[in-house]
């Protein structure tokens, strides 16, 4: 849901929103549309977001929808009405999926907005969620046992052999994160990292019915992430682990649009470690970033940079094998989607950090020893924008990548 809360119910919590610093909003409708304003929206007991039925309090405002209108529910949703029933003191409708274009035929809508996670005003707009996740790449998430906060998340969970750990909570202007795996006696893996408050902003432009600019920026953010891990004849079993939980603040425009953001955490595991074989690592990343993108009304361009990397070993980072082995570890973090309305328009823009060790002792075919320590981070954005009418882009956009290598002594790496 857009606006934080249970899917099923209203969505009161939009009044606790984040307020935008600046915001902008000028507007005109096309013909066969309607709003519900945040008053009426009270009288909402439940709302299923997977068939689109609302059930009010008896209400004249609701009763009135015709089908066929586009419907823009303030601070809530827009949909397409299909039927309106009453049954005693309820009112129920039904809907179908509209997009953004649908309700606007010109539209110039922009906002900044401070995401401050020690801000116990903001916090107060902040839902958590825990539940099977959208995808894996590896069997579906069995029982979950979740101790949840109001403005954190402690999850602890089993994923095909492996122990999963995470907590992720505000520390001072900070979100933390602590993220560990463990697999039997073969390997144990410790993420820990934060990532301060930073500026959202977005803008939208709409003319004719035709969305003709659309962007989004997370703006300096700073973090750091440090991962430790070590494994023991693992064997070569790759894993995508989706942690299925998430934070989510609403930022609430002119006090009618909800930007929904998620905060969600990943975790990629790559090894190559035989029986007689092992790996370890531990290094650390600082950084300074930001990341977006814009759309021009033909195509849409990565934008942002980081500033202030600081690579660095935290600790021994080996491996020890008669021939050849590694290890990588990946962590999302932060990984967010934004939502319009409830409706994904961003499914992830992240960073993604990948610590890996590495050693081929040459014995075989006579190529020099190589052992080397490898820390490498790149930004990512995906971006679908049916919901702005524009079905051409859903695509995977890289806005930057760097890495850091260490090489041990005598060793010759190509």
């Amino acid at each position: 849901m857009a606006c934080g809360g249970n899917e099923s119910g209203n969505q009161g919590s939009v009044r606790d929103a984040i307020v935008p610093v600046q915001e902008k909003l000028e507007a005109v409708t096309q013909e066969g549309t309607a709003s519900i304003s945040l008053k009426t929206m009270d009288a909402l007991q439940t709302y299923d977001k997977a068939n689109g039925r609302y059930v009010f309090n008896k209400n004249n405002e609701v009763e009135n929808l015709t089908p066929g209108t586009v419907v823009l529910f303030e601070g809530h949703s827009l949909r397409k009405i299909a039927s309106v029933s009453s049954d005693g003191n309820k009112t129920m409708v039904t809907t179908e999926f509209a997009k953004l274009t649908d309700y606007y035929k010109e539209l110039d809508l922009s906002y900044t907005a401070p995401v401050n996670w020690g801000d116990d005003t903001a916090m107060a707009g902040t839902s958590v969620k825990v539940g099977t996740p959208i995808a894996t790449m590896i069997q579906p998430m069995p029982t979950l046992l979740a101790a949840q906060a109001s403005q954190s998340v402690e999850l602890k969970t089993k994923v095909k052999g492996w122990d999963i750990e995470i907590k992720v909570e505000p520390e001072g202007d900070d979100m933390k994160l602590e993220l560990v795996a463990k697999k039997e006696h073969l390997c144990s893996i410790k993420a820990e990292g934060k990532i301060s408050s930073f500026e959202s902003t977005s803008e939208i432009r709409i003319s004719d019915g035709q969305t003709q600019h659309f962007s989004y920026d997370n703006r300096g953010m700073s973090g750091e992430m440090e991962v430790k891990f070590a494994a023991v004849g693992l064997g070569s079993e790759v894993a995508m682990l989706e942690i299925p939980a998430k934070i989510e603040k609403t930022i609430l425009v002119q006090g009618i649009i909800p930007v929904t953001l998620r905060l969600k955490a990943n975790l990629k595991i790559f090894p190559e470690v035989a029986v007689g074989s092992s790996s370890q690592v531990s290094m650390k990343l600082t950084y300074d970033s930001n990341a977006g993108f814009v759309f021009d009304g033909s195509r849409l361009t990565p934008r942002g940079a980081i500033e202030g990397a600081n690579p660095e070993q935290t600790g021994d980072s080996n491996t020890a094998t008669p021939a050849i082995a590694g290890m990588g570890v990946g962590v999302e973090f932060p990984r967010f989607e934004i939502g319009i309305f409830g409706e994904l328009v961003v499914p992830y823009l992240l960073l993604d950090n990948t610590f890996s060790s590495y050693l081929s002792t040459g014995l075989a075919g006579g190529a020099p020893p190589c052992h080397l320590a490898r820390l490498k981070y790149k930004s990512k954005a995906g971006v679908t924008m049916n919901f702005l009418g524009v079905a051409s882009i859903h695509n995977d956009y890289t806005i930057f990548e760097k890495e850091k290598k260490w090489t041990s002594e005598g060793s010759y790496c190509d």
